[in-house]
């Protein structure tokens, strides 16, 4: 079995004290894994071989990030 290694692009994690919010985008072998998770819950989880596509998710997420900073979300 291959040796698999993942190497963070992309992470930011929010909080408003109640909830948790984590965007993700790491390197892997077979392309970029990017992960959207609330509290425990994986809202978006997938893998792209396009860097394009990685670069409109790290987009989104760093629009919706800037939303929920407006609400009072902060860094953690």
């Amino acid at each position: 079995m291959p040796f698999t290694t993942a190497r963070a692009v992309f992470s930011l994690n929010l909080t408003d004290g109640a909830h948790q919010r984590r965007f993700a985008v790491e390197r892997a072998n077979l392309g970029w894994h990017v992960r959207d998770e609330t509290d425990a819950e994986v809202i978006r989880q997938v893998t792209f071989d396009d860097w394009h596509r990685v670069e409109l998710a790290i987009r989104s997420f760093t629009v919706e990030a800037e939303q929920l900073t407006r609400l009072g979300w902060h860094r953690n």
